[in-house]
């Protein structure tokens, strides 16, 4: 697999920055690592398909105002 690497400016929290430093020196990895493993994992979610939760939620929806009219007929 031939990747192309490119280098870009972000802006982060200095204290944020500092502590992932030492926790990645634990491990012996690099923080560019870390960064373009995340990276690749906002990527991929955002290529994920989501309808079938959204169905299961839209059911769920469907059957609270089904329990809710229920409640309001025996008031």
């Amino acid at each position: 697999m031939n990747r192309i690497k490119m280098r870009v400016n972000i802006t982060v929290d200095k204290d944020n920055l500092e502590k992932a430093k030492t926790k990645m020196r634990m491990f012996g990895g690099k923080l560019s690592t870390l960064f373009d493993a995340y990276l690749a994992d906002f990527v991929s979610s955002m290529d994920k398909s989501y309808s079938s939760e959204k169905d299961s939620l839209a059911q769920k929806i469907a059957d609270l105002e089904i329990r809710i009219k229920k409640l309001e007929v025996k008031r």
